[in-house]
């Protein structure tokens, strides 16, 4: 009875032994080996701020979802999205509730503390545009009349620097800025270049300076993760050498970025 009790237990302390190992190999587990143990990915997103994320007929779509889809086709996984509101969204990474972020997340020292930045893959600062009288840098605004968004970067950034060697008009919105700039009523516009870039696909006689101030946009992983964000980086590099960025540039924007 003792010999067959002595048995058990020494078996039962094998098969404890054989799980406390298969533990510890699975919680020393990486990101980016358990991404491709598992065949898939999952990322976040607000899918509210067009073009870089947002839902249509359904659907989602927009420019970071394009860099992360291409990132994953080259990585042979499957990206699963998770739709999260902006101020979760940081929490979502470094829960690990999901794997990474490609959500044009804007570099700031702050953020940095908490979360890696890949290779920057947009440049989302300010930008002017300019009709029939060309522009390169700021001070080219100085005696023209400059229409800028109420309360917007480009509104501050115009107002700090140029009050009072411009005519400042101001509108609601973009779209209507853009709409008086080609129809001209003004000289110039100075706004955000996402949404600028994204309305002027549709106007040819609009043409964009490069970003005046610098707001990188990358891909996020949590800070221990850097097998994955070297993952993220060789593609990205890869994409931009191919001219598969360029093309999901054009795709979006509808002219050329000095990314």
């Amino acid at each position: 009875m003792w010999k067959a009790t002595t048995r058990i237990w020494s078996v039962a302390l094998c098969a404890a032994a054989a799980l406390s190992v298969m533990t510890l190999a699975a919680s020393a587990e990486t990101t980016l080996e358990k991404i491709k143990r598992t065949g898939v990915m999952t990322s976040a997103n607000t899918f509210s701020y067009p073009p870089f994320g947002f839902i249509e007929n359904g659907e989602k779509v927009g420019f970071d979802v394009d860099i992360a889809n291409e990132i994953a086709r080259r990585m042979g996984v499957k990206l699963v999205y998770e739709q999260i509101d902006f101020r979760g969204i940081i929490a979502a990474l470094t829960s690990k509730r999901v794997d990474l972020l490609i959500t044009g997340m804007v570099y700031t020292p702050d953020r940095a503390k908490q979360i890696a930045y890949s290779e920057p893959y947009f440049n989302g600062g300010v930008a002017a545009a300019y009709k029939d009288k060309p522009l390169k840098q700021p001070d080219d605004l100085v005696g023209r009349t400059v229409g800028v968004e109420l309360g917007s970067a480009g509104d501050k950034f115009v107002r700090e620097n140029y009050a009072n060697r411009v005519q400042i008009k101001t509108y609601d919105t973009v779209f209507l800025a853009l709409k008086d700039l080609e129809n001209g009523r003004t000289d110039a516009f100075v706004g955000s270049v996402a949404p600028m870039r994204y309305i002027m696909r549709n106007t040819p006689s609009l043409k964009s300076t490069s970003t005046w101030d610098n707001r990188i946009q990358a891909a996020n992983t949590r800070l221990d993760d850097q097998d994955l964000l070297a993952e993220i980086n060789k593609h990205l590099v890869a994409m931009k050498k191919d001219g598969t960025y360029d093309k999901l540039v054009v795709k979006w924007f509808g002219l050329s970025t000095d990314n």
